[in-house]
């Protein structure tokens, strides 16, 4: 019995030889993106995961932490080792490497009076550094992020209970934009919200179309990385309080813009190397297509196969539909984000509330995630990160 181990062990100890001198890490690790559901006051156990296309040992590293309320702390030994409480070990500083028996797993606590916030609790960043046979350092990755949010999934959101938070109006307003009215009372549906209105009215053919079209636009904290709202939605609720909703009376878009009137618009100014792209959301691609004044929620879904329109920066092209790789680079690295006010042909007013990214599940794929803001993305290139089983995130 002892010469089969001797056997069965020789030649796997010069095949880890050989690996380790041949395995130059051509493919760094990937720190994959992750969204983390914890109810207020709870915590949670969760693994740092990475992907790496060689099959190497990796090594988690914390490189920020969360802001605000929401602390993260090493395993204690007894639970890494057994599985027994306390989960609860030291405190993990920036810059820490992850010490678990079982695999890069942290705990995450939140404060014992505690509420759930309008958006995500916090973001924190890690690297996953693959490893040789012997633990020698490779290669590090780029930044992952995990983002903390409450049961609701809200990632990020405005409710107006305060105030206007920074929601300016864009279109046919003065230069620069216009700050929005508050109105911190209820009608109907909404409670504190706010509204605009049009200032000038631009018809310029006989169809009586209006061609300057305003659009409430959203402040900082919706812009930048939103890409883990990946296969979510963005939920707001408008209304009118005064304005002609016929159908003939209904814009029907500007000239050259074969999709129609767009309900939403998202602009990534650093996105296809820098030379930009804006991605609209039509409004006959919404539930009921159309906005009658009434109240209504929409919730567009955030996903490049739901109706959303890519600009071709050519007004005798028609907008198509974006690939896979081009929606999450947008959503990764937003400049702008507006939401459509002007409906009508002539004058009208429309209220804005409760706008948010919500997901519950972080679904952004593998093959999106090679670097940080999906700028490198290979979800449609065959033999590469974008083989169909590395289309479902899945730890090393």
């Amino acid at each position: 019995r002892a010469t089969a181990v001797v056997l069965a062990s020789a030649p796997l100890a010069v095949h880890a030889q050989w690996a380790e001198y041949t395995n130059t890490g051509v493919h760094p690790p990937i720190a994959l993106h992750q969204l983390v559901v914890v109810p207020p006051g709870g915590d949670a156990v969760l693994t740092l995961r990475g992907y790496d296309k060689d099959g190497d040992l990796l090594k988690a590293t914390v490189q920020s932490l969360p802001a605000g309320t929401g602390t993260v702390y090493q395993l204690s030994k007894v639970f890494s080792e057994y599985g027994y409480e306390p989960k609860k070990g030291i405190l993990i500083a920036a810059g820490q490497e992850v010490v678990d028996l079982t695999g890069n797993r942290i705990y995450y606590k939140r404060p014992a009076a505690d509420a759930a916030p309008v958006g995500a609790y916090g973001i924190m960043t890690y690297t996953v550094s693959d490893m040789t046979v012997s633990n020698k350092l490779k290669s590090e990755s780029p930044s992952g992020m995990v983002t903390f949010v409450p049961p609701s999934g809200i990632i990020v959101g405005s409710h107006f209970s305060r105030g206007a938070e920074a929601w300016t109006i864009v279109g046919n307003k003065a230069a620069g934009g216009h700050v929005v009215t508050y109105e911190a009372s209820s009608r109907g549906e909404l409670n504190h919200f706010v509204y605009g209105s049009d200032d000038t009215i631009n018809i310029a053919d006989v169809s009586g179309n209006d061609l300057n079209l305003w659009f409430f636009q959203a402040p900082s904290k919706f812009l930048g990385h939103q890409g883990i709202a990946y296969g979510g939605t963005l939920d707001f609720t408008l209304s009118s309080f005064y304005g002609d909703f016929a159908i003939d009376k209904l814009n029907v878009g500007l000239p050259g813009q074969s999709s129609g009137l767009h309900l939403v618009e998202i602009h990534c100014a650093a996105c296809n190397v820098n030379r930009g792209v804006t991605l609209a959301f039509p409004l006959q691609s919404a539930p009921g297509r159309g906005f009658t004044g009434a109240a209504t929620r929409f919730s567009v879904p955030l996903r490049e196969t739901a109706g959303w329109v890519e600009d071709p920066k050519n007004t005798l092209s028609r907008w198509a539909p974006p690939t896979q790789c081009t929606f999450i680079e947008v959503i990764s690295g937003i400049t702008s984000l507006k939401i459509l006010g002007d409906f009508t042909k002539w004058y009208e007013s429309v209220a804005l509330d409760t706008v948010q990214f919500i997901n519950l599940k972080a679904q952004v794929p593998v093959c999106a995630q090679l670097l940080p803001d999906a700028s490198k993305c290979t979800c449609s290139t065959p033999g590469g990160y974008g083989e169909a089983y590395l289309n479902t995130v899945v730890p090393n």
